[in-house]
């Protein structure tokens, strides 16, 4: 992919369009920040206290068996634990019940770009003076004029990633919690990002309540193994490189 972008852009140079103009025909494939949403209503009042009970469950608890609900399900209790809640196995047990879900979805938008072509620089006369079979000028490079030749036309696909969490009353069911955390990316995957997204709720849990926060986590927060990964790959053809 890269090899072929570096081909269209040695090729709109060619035809005289500006490679500023053909950057951006190439759209970013990696998300090396993770940019989300957070926001919250509550009326929590249990921020400071110890040792207060949780039982997590998916929003549809016939999900609670899902291998990918049980997967993210250990990421909140990591988070929980660290903020000193205690996570109970048993409904009866708990104080609330904490409930989640997630997903993600397809966008599709087309986007025009202007496409330009560059006239050729022209000569510019700044001073002249001629005398009997004497003629002396000074030349200046006019800068080169671009003129619209039309549009290109791009499909941009991005991927909205959501979680929503809710946390209910043991005694009357009455939600006291709602929080939600929203993402868009390249990257269609939600394991790849679903570290990301928990962190990014309890960066300040349970928060002020009505609040929206946005926040950027690097990849190598969010998703520390494919971090390394890539730095191990490109230690790999630097290597190759200089051999």
């Amino acid at each position: 992919m890269k090899s072929y972008a570096k081909c269209l852009v040695v090729l709109l140079i060619f035809l005289g369009i500006s490679p500023q103009d053909a950057s951006t025909t190439t759209l970013y494939n990696n998300e090396y920040k993770l940019e989300m949403v957070v926001e919250v209503f509550h009326e929590l009042e249990f921020k400071k206290i110890d040792n207060v009970k949780l039982f997590i469950s998916h929003k549809q608890h016939s999900m609670n068996t899902d291998l990918e609900y049980r997967t993210y399900k250990k990421l909140f209790k990591n988070e929980l634990e660290t903020l000193n809640y205690v996570i109970v196995d048993d409904r009866d047990e708990a104080d609330f019940f904490f409930e989640f879900e997630y997903g993600i979805n397809e966008k599709v938008k087309f986007i025009n770009y202007p496409v330009y072509k560059y006239t050729r620089k022209g000569d510019n006369v700044i001073y002249e003076k001629k005398r009997d079979n004497f003629e002396f000028r000074i030349k200046t490079k006019s800068p080169r004029n671009r003129i619209l030749i039309g549009y290109k036309t791009l499909r941009d696909v991005t991927y909205h990633r959501y979680l929503n969490v809710d946390i209910f009353s043991s005694d009357n069911q009455l939600k006291v919690y709602q929080g939600k955390v929203e993402s868009e990316g390249k990257i269609n995957s939600l394991p790849y990002v679903m570290n990301g997204l928990v962190h990014g709720l309890f960066i300040d849990f349970p928060g002020n309540s009505s609040s929206i926060n946005v926040y950027e986590l690097s990849e190598d927060i969010y998703n520390p193994n494919a971090y390394q990964k890539r730095q191990n790959l490109n230690m790999e053809r630097l290597i190759r490189r200089r051999n």
